[in-house]
């Protein structure tokens, strides 16, 4: 039941570039244009494979500091880009640096804006790459036919030539020459492009770095608003507690727990002015946030080797008697683990504190979670589970939250100082 196939951190990162490009239509695909044209230019620049791989693991998460559509706006103006265009790159910078596996990846990533200076020494040559792939990508009209805007796109680029590092630009108009370029880059099979062209190391994740990379990606769900700062290492703790309460194996637990961390993966789909919003939700705008689901599973069963971690992480809205959502699972279909899920996740809603509201207490929660039971909204022997050991899990959630707090309140405190 479990994963055995070795799991690539560059399917994982491909992945989540896809899910961030889900935030907004006008994106049209923007991390794997910006990926295939950054590495194409460090291909033929001659850099090490190694330095490939990293700038293009930095291409496909360079924006994963944009917390609002506002800010993709902005970003996507080929005209506002010295605006104060940078904080993206530093938030970005602050999630990753700590991951090793993506440590470097993060360095590129915090330059990535930065205009070429040719007395400055410290920027990578990567990041100048990255900028001149990402200025390129926001030219193209989709509206459009690719080779006819290929000379004005370029024209453009030159207009600003003195924003460019002189050998990226030069390698750039050495590609600009050649159709494939131009066809590849704007196609919707980008991503066998890429990897078909560049050699790059088979980098596998171990249970213990799958972990890691889960939490970094809970934060990068999370920090987006601090209604929701702690909810996902809330829920990846009690997911894990129940697991081993319920008799699975320490492995089966781990799993669980990272796909805790993991169940609201979809929600970088969701706009953060819906997450946000204070007041009810009109019909549309909770259509949006119910898609999160689908998207967690979406993404997650991309990632060979993570299949049935998506399927538990995306579960956890579905229902015992069918009713839940997006795929009205149950019986055979709706597993004990993703039921577990289920229950861990309104847990974690109840009983921890939101900015507008204290968690409930013991009786409070525990009487809220009988009537899902009566109503058919969760499993009645995990419910009971839970409520047994109420206080045990409580304090497990709220150690796990705890932590992640002090984490998200260290993030925001390094994104505003850092200069």
């Amino acid at each position: 039941m479990l994963i055995e196939n070795d799991i690539l951190i560059i399917d994982f990162v491909w992945a989540i570039s896809e899910a961030v490009d889900l935030i907004s239509p006008i994106l049209n695909n923007h991390h794997n244009k910006v990926t295939y044209i950054a590495t194409s230019i460090a291909q033929e620049m001659g850099l090490p494979n190694r330095e490939i791989h990293n700038i293009m693991l930095a291409s496909m998460l360079h924006d994963i500091g944009v917390f609002s559509k506002e800010e993709w706006v902005k970003l996507l103006s080929f005209e506002d880009e010295d605006k104060g265009l940078d904080h993206h790159a530093i938030v970005g910078y602050e999630l990753l640096k700590d991951f090793e596996p993506l440590s470097r990846a993060a360095e590129l990533i915090r330059y990535h804006h930065e205009r070429y200076i040719a007395s400055v020494d410290y920027i990578p040559v990567g990041s100048y790459i990255i900028h001149l792939a990402d200025r390129l990508a926001i030219l193209f009209d989709r509206e459009r036919e690719g080779l006819d805007q290929a000379p004005e796109m370029m024209s453009a680029i030159h207009a600003q030539r003195d924003a460019f590092h002189p050998d990226a630009l030069a390698v750039l108009d050495k590609l600009a020459k050649m159709e494939y370029f131009w066809i590849e880059a704007f196609s919707s099979e980008i991503t066998s492009s890429v990897l078909r062209r560049i050699h790059l190391s088979r980098e596998i994740i171990d249970m213990e770095t799958l972990r890691d990379f889960a939490k970094t990606l809970a934060q990068i769900i999370d920090f987006r608003n601090r209604f929701t700062s702690t909810h996902s290492s809330g829920v990846a703790a009690v997911a894990m507690e129940l697991s081993k309460l319920s008799g699975f194996s320490d492995r089966e637990c781990k799993m669980m727990e990272i796909a805790g961390f993991l169940h609201d993966l979809g929600k970088l789909s969701v706009p953060n002015e819906i997450l946000e919003k204070n007041g009810a939700l009109s019909d549309t705008e909770f259509n949006i946030v119910r898609k999160h689901t689908y998207y967690t599973y979406a993404i997650l069963n991309k990632i060979r080797g993570l299949e049935h971690i998506a399927v538990w992480a995306a579960h956890h809205h579905e229902r015992p008697d069918g009713n839940g959502y997006p795929f009205h699972v149950k019986g055979g279909d709706f597993s004990k683990l993703s039921r577990i899920m289920a229950v861990a996740d309104v847990v974690t809603a109840l009983t921890e504190d939101r900015p507008y509201r204290s968690g409930m207490n013991k009786d409070r929660a525990k009487n809220v979670l009988q009537n899902m039971v009566n109503s058919g909204g969760l499993d009645s022997s995990i419910v009971e589970l839970a409520n047994k050991n109420f206080l045990h899990i409580n304090e497990v959630r709220k150690n796990a939250q705890q932590e992640a707090r002090k984490e998200y309140d260290s993030f925001h405190a390094s994104t505003l100082t850092i200069t």
